[in-house]
Formats: C-alpha cells, structure tokens, sequence
C-alpha cells in the first residue's frame, strides 16, 4: 500500500502513523505574530509556506495518556525547532538535510515524526495529560512552529479518509 501523499508539492511519507498534531505551548507562526497553538480560532491568519492562510478548523485531542515524540532544539539545524519540541508522532516535518537525501533521494521531504527517532536527539517519550491540536486549512499547506516546518493535509483530505 502506497503511503505518501503531497503537500504543496513535497513528498509527504505518512508512514502507518496516523496521529498528528502539536502540544499545547507550541508557537505558531501567525500575521499577528508567534502566538501559542490553544490560542488560535478559525479564521485567524497562518503563516504558511507559501503565504498567509485562513484557518478554518483547529481539532483538539485530548489523551489521558501517550507517548510522543520530542525533537531537540537546533537538531534540525540552527534554531530548528528553536528549542525541544513535542509532536504526535504522525505529525509530519519538512526536513532539508542529508535525512531527506538518505531517506528519499530529494533535498527535502516531510516526514512523521516517529520515523526521525534516534533515541538521543529525536525520541519517543510517555507523557500524561496530552492536549493535542491539529491545524486545518482549505488546501494543503505547511505551517512553522517554533521554527520548524510542519505539514497540515487540508481539511478536505480528514473528512474523504485521503
């Protein structure tokens, strides 16, 4: 079974982790500034990739318990993520460096978090008391949080199963 997909022209290898989103804390790229991911609402502007988009949906999960991944700070380069960073680890990170080589031939790719895991500078840990948000946008687009990139399939692809 094939499992990429493509977010505004990048490879997206979604792995057979389905679970996505960041922390609460985590800060969100926005036009009015960074702003903590639990503070934003529909309609607010994100910036993306490829230029500011309008939110329209924000899914919060909440989980009594499970396990995450955290990126340190700097592993991706330079202030990427600008320090650690948790994620679910189906959420997918647009890395430009020898790992999308290596992994896929091409100078960047969007990758689940799970699959960077190297047990020192990515690893999973189990946390308690999880508040996940997962950001929607009327196409594809990729999103920076806390200095990192970070892939958000449209809204459209949740609701058809895509």
């Amino acid at each position: 079974m094939d499992t990429t997909s493509h977010i505004s022209g990048i490879r997206v290898d979604s792995g057979a982790t389905t679970l996505t989103g960041v922390l609460e804390g985590t800060r969100i790229a926005t036009m009015d500034g960074l702003l903590p991911v639990e503070y934003l609402q529909p309609g607010d502007r994100i910036v993306t990739r490829t230029g500011g988009r309008k939110l329209l949906a924000i899914s919060v999960l909440r989980r009594r318990a499970m396990e995450l991944v955290r990126v340190r700070g700097s592993v991706l380069g330079h202030g990427r993520p600008e320090e650690d960073l948790l994620l679910a680890p189906g959420q997918c990170l647009l890395i430009r460096d020898w790992r999308a080589r290596a992994l896929y031939g091409r100078d960047f790719a969007a990758i689940p978090a799970a699959r960077l895991e190297d047990g020192e500078f990515v690893l999973r840990e189990f946390h308690g008391q999880v508040r996940l948000y997962t950001l929607r946008f009327e196409e594809d687009a990729v999103i920076y949080a806390e200095g990192l990139e970070l892939a958000c399939p449209a809204l459209a692809h949740e609701e058809s199963g895509v």
